[in-house]
């Protein structure tokens, strides 16, 4: 009995690092996939494409491509197409939401932006269009949703009986450098393609396009705005790329992070503010069914997930030279900042050496302790510090298994998960 009583401790230690990434993160625990589509955005920092195709231009009968796509994101590139690499080729993709080409070739460099079509803002709104882009002799033909028809003539060489053997197609990313391009463009997409035909040939991609496999980020059948993080990676940013925080007088200094939350009860940190990898000055964590804000060794304080956790809570957190107030939801606490924390956050903040964690903290992801937990899975939305709105395709580094743009659709939510147990 002493033996097996000694060991109770030590078993509940490994009961929780194994329960973490699974009885902590109910929200998102299988959703839904949409089957047959080809998500483009599986490599953050790479411009190359995530597929690529070659086609014979001597079996083409038809000068027309066509595809259905949906995203949140508002810039990127969609397709990429040429016939000579360098010299000939074709790019199409968003900018602001809206539809943007660009073509370079003997003919003309040119690109045409703000592509709107009636009634039409953008197509960067979560819902599947139908693209259609077709050669008809020196003119390219671009058409949304069957309805929006735009013709731009005396741009381009004729598809069909074109003089070289084989057009070659890359779809997220580019097969030339990103330096070549007419218009500089972050070329990053999160966003799906389905239902594709290219130039009524083989739709069958040469590398990189399996719907499949480990690692792989699918479509989720739903989406809706925000990004996700499914417990496998960070992203970081440099201090030095936000706003100071600073007052006209120069003298007053204060933080402020705005978010909106959406996740289960689980363990680990969603935000961090480091010195480079070293210990957190301040960190925002989730500890099973609490919000837990930390400053310094000593400060903490923490806040109860609501019981709508998976749905979506907003989050506040201010640091003054005075207090140090999270809110979540329509529950507040605030307390008095120790000086000495609050001055070593001003100083690191300010001289923009240090970094900004979203989705964990390096070095938690391999053997977390059953505390500390690892990387954040769920949903943050709206991500704003220092009143500057987070980009995660401008990130300093993001892991390749983040959605920058999208999270799983309320439909794949476990509504029941944030319940507390007894």
């Amino acid at each position: 009995m002493p033996a097996r009583a000694a060991s109770l401790p030590l078993l509940l230690l490994l009961a929780l690092g194994a329960a973490h990434g699974s009885q902590y993160d109910q929200c998102f625990q299988k959703p839904s996939n949409e089957a047959g589509a080809l998500n483009i955005g599986q490599r953050w920092g790479d411009p190359s494409p995530t597929a690529t195709l070659n086609i014979d231009l001597h079996k083409v009968t038809s000068a027309a491509s066509s595809f259905e796509y949906r995203t949140f994101d508002p810039e990127g590139v969609i397709f990429y197409g040429d016939t000579s690499p360098g010299t000939d080729w074709f790019v199409l993709g968003l900018r602001g939401g809206k539809l943007e080409m660009q073509i370079h070739n003997s003919v003309t460099n040119i690109s045409i932006t703000n592509i709107s079509f009636s009634g039409e803002e953008g197509i960067n709104d979560g819902r599947w269009h139908q693209i259609m882009v077709k050669n008809e002799g020196d003119s390219v033909v671009l058409a949304l949703d069957g309805d929006g028809l735009l013709t731009v003539s005396k741009v381009s060489h004729a598809i069909i009986g074109h003089p070289f053997p084989e057009m070659r197609i890359g779809v997220g990313g580019l097969l030339i450098p990103q330096k070549d391009l007419l218009i500089p463009m972050n070329t990053a997409m999160d966003g799906c393609l389905r239902r594709w035909n290219w130039l009524n040939t083989s739709s069958s991609w040469l590398e990189g396009a399996s719907l499949e496999g480990e690692g792989i980020k699918a479509c989720f059948a739903s989406i809706r705005q925000g990004s996700f993080f499914p417990g496998d990676g960070l992203a970081s940013f440099l201090l030095s790329g936000f706003p100071s925080g600073l007052r006209h007088d120069n003298e007053s200094w204060s933080l402020a992070v705005e978010l909106l939350l959406s996740a289960g009860r689980q363990v680990g940190t969603f935000l961090a503010v480091s010195p480079s990898e070293q210990a957190p000055i301040l960190s925002l964590k989730l500890q099973h069914t609490d919000v837990v804000a930390q400053l310094g060794s000593k400060m903490v304080l923490q806040t109860p997930l609501p019981m709508t956790g998976c749905q979506g809570s907003d989050l506040l957190l201010r640091i003054t030279s005075d207090q140090l107030t999270l809110r979540l939801g329509s529950h507040e606490t605030a307390e008095p900042v120790p000086k000495a924390d609050f001055e070593a956050l001003r100083h690191l903040w300010l001289s923009g050496v240090g970094r900004l964690f979203i989705g964990g903290f390096p070095g938690q992801g391999e053997a977390p302790q059953p505390q500390e937990g690892g990387f954040f899975r769920g949903c943050l939305h709206d991500i704003r510090v220092q009143g500057l709105k987070l980009d995660l395709d401008s990130a300093e580094y993001r892991s390749n298994a983040i959605w920058a743009h999208s999270c799983p659709g309320k439909e794949d939510l476990d509504l029941g998960s944030t319940d507390r147990a007894d």
